[in-house]
């Protein structure tokens, strides 16, 4: 562990995000005052764009801090090629949502962006947080600010109702989590990764049974929000009821939080060579996948179909995290990655396609690829990524956990991970093959093509499938890189 250094120092981006969210209110007044308030909307894109480079240059650095921020509190910023991993997928995702929302957001639309802007830097604050207090902080901001966002459009009851279920569920998930923050305090005296990681590896510690009741109320919260099952009947609600770009967040980005507060717990706190928790998790991670692909496979609401696929995936993702060999952390973490590119592009294309339809049932989308060629084009590239078709980005990470699975000796999970993916496969060919192979509808035949702004972060989001897919060697090792998995 790197020497805290007392005080406050430059931090780039984190204290970069601080700052804007800080000063976002007088902006909205004055984007209010001259009745221009996508004047806000540049103001996070730049934000953003600017946070983004210097994440991903960070990380191209392999730069590593911990900085402490007063004795009396023990606050501690830290900062690893994990944390830039995943803040460079956040930033990269909010980016690409922020510029599709200057076509897409018609009313309220600077509070939009700073809610926006709020919820960004709550996701990156979780990343850079170095204890349980600092990363509670930042982990309440996100969660308050995405159920905001879910209910947007409160005028509508779809979306009133959805917040409510995801702030029920997921403030459980935070009681759950604070309740076993309070057990470890009460075990060890300190909430600092660091100081936690020394005394929890004492072998005394390892059978405290408040320690595994921590255990499992911290996993159980943080299970919540990545709605891995039992826990996820929220989510089919949330997401397909916030606008688009805020639908590409919360699946593509929001749940990826919690993958990234198990890792950090998982490593630093509870290793499974001493607990022993790979089983458990592994029992998770399929029935997470099974039950999030055979009820994606029932939808006719193509957001609902796109949500239950999100479920799916994190079940993926855990699966590979339970095995906990190097191969099975890389394909994870790259899963993380795909699955962000991948999910936000299919839920910003839907967007383009319901925006221009007015509608979310597939059968009313029949045929509407002749209408949109392009939006139909990308979310399908984002539908044959998460399909497992070679050639793109998910195709790598997907294969890479199944192989793990299989070189571990997890022959089951690896055998049920591959049904997984061609059921998920089924039903994302299934929609492509609706959106141009069916006849037009009414509402199909009346659609038209969106305007740049919608149009212009999906084709990069599709590029993005398709570069990693055939180049994904040099993504493999930034992942083995900047995680410390050795290779």
């Amino acid at each position: 562990m790197i020497e805290p250094i007392s005080g406050i120092i430059t931090l780039p981006i984190l204290s970069l995000l601080i700052g804007a969210t800080l000063l976002s209110p007088v902006l909205v007044a004055i984007a209010r005052g001259i009745k221009n308030p996508r004047v806000m909307g540049v103001y996070v894109i730049l934000v953003l764009g600017y946070a983004l480079w210097e994440s991903i240059r960070a990380a191209a650095l392999s730069e590593q801090f911990s900085v402490q921020f007063g004795q009396s509190t023990g606050s501690i910023i830290f900062a690893d090629g994990l944390t830039f991993f995943f803040t460079s997928i956040i930033l990269g995702i909010g980016l690409a949502s922020a510029i599709y929302s200057m076509g897409y957001v018609k009313q309220r639309i600077a509070e939009f962006y700073a809610l926006l802007l709020v919820m960004v830097l709550g996701m990156v604050g979780v990343f850079f947080s170095g204890d349980f207090v600092t990363f509670f902080i930042f982990w309440e901001v996100m969660s308050i600010s995405s159920y905001l966002l879910v209910a947007f459009n409160y005028r509508e009851w779809e979306a009133v109702e959805a917040s409510l279920k995801y702030l029920i569920m997921s403030s459980t998930g935070s009681a759950a989590i604070l309740f076993g923050l309070s057990l470890l305090y009460g075990l060890t005296g300190t909430l600092e990764f660091d100081g936690l990681s020394r005394i929890l590896s004492m072998q005394d510690m390892r059978f405290e049974l408040w320690n595994l009741a921590a255990l499992v109320l911290i996993v159980g919260g943080l299970g919540v929000n990545i709605a891995m099952s039992p826990f996820h009947y929220w989510l089919p609600d949330a997401h397909p009821a916030a606008p688009s770009p805020i639908s590409a967040m919360l699946s593509g980005v929001v749940i990826k939080t919690g993958v990234f507060a198990m890792i950090r717990v998982f490593t630093l706190l509870y290793p499974a060579s001493a607990y022993g928790w790979g089983g458990g998790l592994m029992a998770l991670a399929i029935l997470t996948m099974t039950i999030g692909n055979l009820l994606a496979s029932l939808q006719s609401d193509i957001k609902r179909l796109l949500a239950f696929s999100s479920i799916a995936n994190i079940g993926y993702i855990v699966l590979g995290l339970s095995i906990g060999t190097p191969l099975a952390l890389a394909g994870a973490l790259l899963h993380v990655l795909n699955h962000a590119i991948a999910k936000s592009l299919l839920f910003l294309s839907a967007g383009s396609l319901i925006e221009s339809s007015g509608t979310r049932n597939l059968d009313e989308l029949s045929g509407i690829g002749r209408r949109m060629p392009l939006s139909a084009t990308t979310y399908s590239i984002g539908a044959f990524s998460l399909a497992g078709i070679p050639g793109l980005n998910s195709f790598v990470s997907e294969y890479t956990i199944i192989l793990a699975a299989f070189s571990a000796g997890y022959f089951v999970p690896g055998a049920v991970m591959l049904l997984n993916v061609i059921v998920g496969a089924l039903y994302h060919l299934r929609v492509v093959q609706i959106l141009f192979l069916k006849p037009e509808t009414e509402k199909s035949a009346q659609s038209r093509e969106t305007g740049l702004l919608l149009l212009f972060p999906t084709l990069v989001l599709a590029a993005l499938c398709v570069i990693i897919g055939v180049y994904a060697s040099p993504f493999l090792s930034a992942v083995f890189r900047l995680s410390g998995i050795p290779a």
